[in-house]
């Protein structure tokens, strides 16, 4: 015999009402409802999917709609130069062409100053000297030299700058250890450095390596050497 649970609701302005429910049927309310609350639960999950990728082919809709109508000024602006040069008018030819010369003008890069980064600067009190550039673990590179204190009357400090030149004159900075690059020396030092190769530029890109030495924003000595003569 199976066990049965009393259900009393008690009322003030009524009797008591009694109601006799057998275990199974209790057992089976409840998975009616936890199925309820699931199924309300997959329901919210499944809209708040549906309104992201809604809201991602929103954005995807006004993005290629904007990229329409780009188009679409583009299209006339080159039906309006096909219909100048089909007129053969020379006034309007000669409008269309200053226009093109000044729209090209303005969007070439500026000149690259090849003397400032070319430039050999030697305030005779540092000198370099046995620098190697070598592969290390990694793909990182290691740099070492010795550092010459010309300077007999005291101590020298600063910090040494490396950056990587392009055969077009790019030149990207050399992200290197700022403890390895800070230096105080009286007669010689002995700097030795790893780094990571910049992202922006390749070692079969770079043509050179530039070396610079300042104290208090002042260059001390600033000397190109070229990627073959170190590898």
């Amino acid at each position: 015999m199976s066990e049965k649970y009393s259900v009393l609701i008690m009322r003030d302005d009524t009797n008591v009402r009694r109601y006799r429910v057998s275990s199974s049927s209790l057992r089976l309310l409840l998975i009616v409802l936890f199925c309820v609350v699931l199924v309300a639960a997959c329901g919210i999950f499944t809209s708040f999917s549906l309104w992201e990728k809604n809201t991602a082919l929103m954005n995807q809709r006004h993005g290629v709609q904007k990229e329409l109508r780009d188009l679409k000024v583009y299209v006339e602006r080159l039906e309006n130069i096909e219909q100048i040069l089909q007129s053969n008018d020379p006034e309007e030819l000669q409008a269309l062409f200053s226009s093109m010369s000044v729209a090209a003008s303005t969007e070439l890069p500026p000149p690259i100053d090849l003397s400032s980064i070319l430039k050999i600067v030697d305030t005779d009190l540092v000198e370099v000297s046995n620098l190697k550039l070598q592969k290390a673990t990694g793909g990182n590179m290691r740099l070492s030299l010795k550092l010459d204190n010309k300077n007999a009357k005291g101590n020298i400090r600063g910090s040494i700058v490396l950056s990587l030149i392009s055969k077009e004159g790019k030149v990207v900075v050399i992200d290197a250890n700022q403890k390895d690059m800070n230096f105080s020396i009286n007669r010689f030092k002995r700097i030795v450095t790893t780094f990571e190769v910049p992202e922006a530029m390749l070692l079969n890109e770079a043509y050179a390596l530039q070396v610079s030495i300042t104290k208090n924003k002042t260059t001390l000595l600033q000397r190109i050497y070229p990627m073959k003569e170190l590898m």
